[in-house]
């Protein structure tokens, strides 16, 4: 032990620890050997070198005195690499342009041969099995070799029950698992078999056994599986889950297929889905209408569809506005260590954001033509139809969904204002009872008494009023002795008198009378502007003229065009 360890340990040799630390060979690294005061030089000589990266003996590494040599390996950029084409083809599909599937090694296996999971799925792909009890398997990852004998015999026994169309409960790792044994069919497999079996997975363990992210999964595997083997969106055997294909899809272009016969059933997916005004919001979308509106609209634009030129302008408008896009994606990406990591898609494609504007427009027209169905006169605004499309839905309402006659449309809102109770009503109303003139002898007598009570009240009354009041209420009371009915008023008394109406109508409403003067020739965009001075919409204001005018003579004034609200010609030379 030095002097200065003994002066700072003392006598006690217990803090000694260098004797306990064993001797090393290798050499004192150089920021030991060099001083940190010291101002010498250290070169570093830096040598490219090819070299194989799985074979680390290339990477040297000398510590010479005054000198460090490395050898740096070449850095491989995978955005430089070759790219192998495997194959390239253009879908059917308008909205997707090309599909190119790569490698960036000559590679062509989609699935990695010597992986665990692809040699058990070959043993165990044609497996038979016979019944036996389930038992619980949960695996964020689900293999083959993680199950135990109990859990692989229920699995077998679950497939072999599936692939005869008969699903039973299971739990949502076997579903995935077999999702993945389907997604893993090789070339000498039925691929449209497999297709199928994974559309009836999702179709039948949509949300009572699968989890959303998985649901998912499978919905994006079967995109994946359409478009490594060539087959068309199987938009048919996924009926009724339309949002859920376009929610969050990776490319939920693939699932709006138009090709060939898939047009004819685009129904089937709602292609009202794509639109951002959802229907079953409107103010009209009653228990009643339910059931209209879904087929209306639904037929409208499978009738857009079908039309050549009204589909041929939604779609040059779709491919027009922003032009296509181009994506890479790794197929079956939650299958992890399964698939080869080095084959890509390479898609090009239109972005279905422009084809929502389109159909949401669509969408709010055809709501207007079943307003006018219904005998509505209030309109959803609509900012642009294109003239095809417009003709197309024109054509399929008249055809099925005609609009309801003036006639019947006056009629109809005229009786829904006398059908319509007033809240104050219900004060009026009494319980039924059989008519009894004692009864009603008692309830005059009672009136009169709470009326001198009241009269006593006011000291400065005259006496003589009280001494009536008193003198009538103790005389026997007479019966009650019918008048005649008041004339009822006659309509054309009403309006015939030029300029009458108006005047009724200004004395309910005040100055909002003054909308009907710009209905006479006025433009839209005045009643618009006079509407906002209001504090209300035109269609807000035309119903409340309207409700006058019905209250007044049993009828409406005021009808929109298509542009602004008119007089009705029956009614102009009355205002």
């Amino acid at each position: 032990m030095s002097d200065e360890k003994k002066s700072s340990y003392g006598d006690d040799s217990f803090w000694d620890l260098d004797k306990f630390v064993p001797k090393t060979s290798r050499p004192t690294p150089i920021t030991r050997r060099n001083s940190d005061k010291s101002t010498s030089a250290v070169e570093i000589q830096s040598t490219v070198k090819s070299y194989d990266p799985h074979n680390f003996a290339d990477i040297s590494l000398s510590h010479d005195k005054d000198q460090i040599t490395r050898f740096i390996p070449l850095h491989n950029d995978s955005a430089f690499a070759k790219k192998y084409t495997i194959f390239e083809y253009s879908p059917k599909n308008p909205f997707i342009k090309n599909v190119r599937i790569y490698s960036e090694n000559p590679d062509e296996k989609l699935f990695v041969e010597s992986n665990l999971f692809i040699r058990e799925r070959r043993a165990l792909l044609n497996r038979t099995a016979r019944e036996c009890p389930h038992v619980a398997y949960y695996s964020h990852s689900p293999r083959y070799s993680q199950m135990s004998r109990g859990q692989l015999n229920w699995y077998l026994w679950w497939r072999e029950n599936t692939r005869n169309g008969i699903f039973l409960e299971t739990d949502e790792s076997y579903i995935i698992l077999y999702a993945y044994e389907l997604a893993a069919t090789d070339e000498t497999e039925d691929k449209q078999k497999s297709l199928d079996m994974l559309c009836a997975l999702l179709c039948n363990y949509n949300q009572k056994n699968l989890s959303i992210v998985f649901r998912m999964m499978i919905r994006d595997m079967i995109c994946d599986f359409c478009l490594l083997h060539q087959l068309p969106s199987p938009i048919e055997k996924l009926r009724g889950l339309d949002r859920q294909l376009l929610s969050s899809a990776f490319l939920p272009e693939f699932f709006i297929d138009f090709s060939g016969e898939n047009r004819d059933r685009i129904a089937t997916l709602g292609l009202s889905s794509l639109s951002m005004y959802d229907y079953k919001r409107s103010k009209f979308y009653t228990q009643e209408n339910k059931d209209l509106f879904k087929k209306a609209i639904s037929g409208a634009l499978a009738a857009v569809v079908a039309d050549e030129q009204a589909f041929g302008a939604i779609i040059s408008f779709t491919s027009g506005m922003y032009g296509s896009i181009t994506c890479e994606r790794r197929p079956f990406a939650r299958m992890i260590n399964i698939v080869n990591r080095s084959i890509k898609f390479e898609i090009t494609y239109f972005q279905m954001s422009t084809l929502q504007a389109a159909v949401t427009d669509a969408v709010r027209y055809s709501e207007n033509k079943i307003r006018e169905h219904l005998g509505s006169k209030s309109k959803l605004n609509v900012m642009s139809v294109n003239p095809f499309v417009k003709e197309a839905i024109d054509r399929f309402f008249a055809a099925n969904y005609p609009p309801m006659p003036i006639v019947d449309r006056r009629r109809r809102s005229a009786a829904a204002k006398e059908a319509e109770p007033h809240e104050y009503d219900k004060l009026y109303d009494v319980p039924k009872r059989e008519f009894s003139a004692e009864h009603a002898l008692e309830i005059e007598r009672e009136s009169w008494e709470t009326t001198k009570i009241l009269t006593e009240a006011f000291a400065d009354e005259s006496d003589e009023i009280n001494e009536s009041i008193s003198t009538e209420s103790t005389t026997t009371a007479q019966p009650v002795t019918t008048s005649e009915p008041p004339k009822t008023p006659d309509v054309s008394e009403n309006i015939n008198d030029k300029g009458g109406l108006y005047e009724k109508i200004k004395q309910s409403l005040g100055n909002a009378a003054e909308f009907i003067k710009l209905c006479q020739g006025g433009t839209s965009a005045e009643q618009r502007k006079f509407a906002i001075a209001n504090k209300l919409s035109t269609d807000e204001l035309a119903d409340r003229i309207n409700e006058v005018a019905v209250d007044i003579f049993g009828d409406i004034i005021l009808e929109n065009d298509g542009e602004a609200y008119r007089i009705i010609e029956d009614y102009i030379d009355q205002l």
